[in-house]
């Protein structure tokens, strides 16, 4: 079964979707990340059936990133609030990820593989994922 990695802009179009306020602030890069960093690791486990998002990893990557916020002075229970929409820099980092693994119109071994890489390497990504027992 061969099934191709889509990053759609649902979390950008969340983020478009806040109240514009007067004064914002741009998104912080490690918003950027852990945003792009969740919905890669759910898009590879939705696209790769040998891989699953480890929801422990996601509840203590959120614990972080909600402590880093409110310490920038965001809002932790809404952050897009105070911040600029990030569209272009979600955009890029979505983009590079997908030029990183060569995943346009890429079938699951490619996205199994990729997954598996971000796991090695010990990235952001990697590190929201988990391989699940076949």
């Amino acid at each position: 079964m061969s099934s191709v990695v889509k990053f759609g802009p649902v979390v950008v179009a969340l983020l478009a979707a806040a109240p514009v306020m007067a004064d914002t602030r741009p998104m912080p890069d490690y918003f950027v990340s852990a945003l792009v960093a969740t919905s890669a690791a759910q898009a590879l486990a939705l696209s790769c059936a040998e891989l699953s998002v480890d929801p422990v990893a996601i509840v203590k990557a959120s614990e972080t990133l909600f402590t880093q916020l409110e310490e920038d002075g965001f809002d932790p229970n809404d952050p897009s609030a105070g911040m600029d929409n990030g569209d272009a820099e979600l955009g890029a980092a979505q983009q590079a990820f997908m030029d990183k693994h060569k995943l346009e119109g890429a079938g699951s071994d490619d996205v199994c593989a990729a997954g598996r890489a971000e796991m090695s390497e010990g990235t952001e990504i990697g590190l929201l994922l988990v391989e699940v027992p076949q």
